[in-house]
């Protein structure tokens, strides 16, 4: 008998704890929480990776790319279809500004602001065998049998993620850029 009440009391201990301890339990809640920058200059900027391509909205884009050591952030896209390289493309236009919607169609088709360097950017065409991408302004361009990354094609949306860290420029060219692109007819 003298066993037997140390441990009911330890029992009887364990179990109040436990039953405390699970009525305690929060509720699930969605908190959002702000995190504030150090306005501080020398405080180094860190750069996050893209959000995933279905995070963007048609007509935005995250990322970057790098042409002869400047880093151009992308923010805009656009895509059309137009003839480029004798064949009927699908034409992705990616840019660091809006492109006016009056000059829209005439970029797709012949990127006049891109080459008239009045707007920076990477124009992708993309066809059943192949992708092609140019760098605007500086008119550096690489082609590949190899489609974009999660490219995807769904209700008049392009959206696709590329990542290429510049191997074949020896660095001077690089992008990371992820895209969601409405069509325009």
């Amino acid at each position: 008998m003298n066993r037997l009440l140390p441990c009911a009391l330890c029992f009887a201990v364990a179990a109040l704890l436990f039953g405390c301890a699970a009525k305690e339990t929060p509720t699930s809640t969605n908190v959002h929480v702000s995190e504030t920058k150090p306005s501080s200059s020398s405080t180094p900027e860190t750069k996050t990776a893209p959000p995933p391509a279905g995070d963007l909205q048609p007509g935005q884009a995250s990322g970057s790319y790098t042409a002869k050591g400047e880093v151009v952030e992308l923010k805009y896209c656009y895509a059309g279809r137009a003839e480029r390289f004798g064949t009927q493309s699908l034409v992705v236009l990616v840019t660091e500004q809006p492109i006016p919607p009056e000059a829209l169609a005439e970029e797709i088709k012949s990127t006049p602001l891109l080459e008239g360097e009045k707007i920076r950017g990477l124009e992708y065409v993309i066809d059943e065998n192949s992708m092609w991408v140019r760098y605007h302004p500086s008119q550096y361009q690489e082609s590949s049998s190899n489609k974009l990354k999660d490219y995807k094609v769904e209700n008049d949306v392009v959206s696709a993620f590329d990542d290429n860290d510049g191997d074949l420029s020896n660095g001077k060219y690089a992008r990371k850029v992820k895209f969601a692109a409405a069509i325009v007819k």
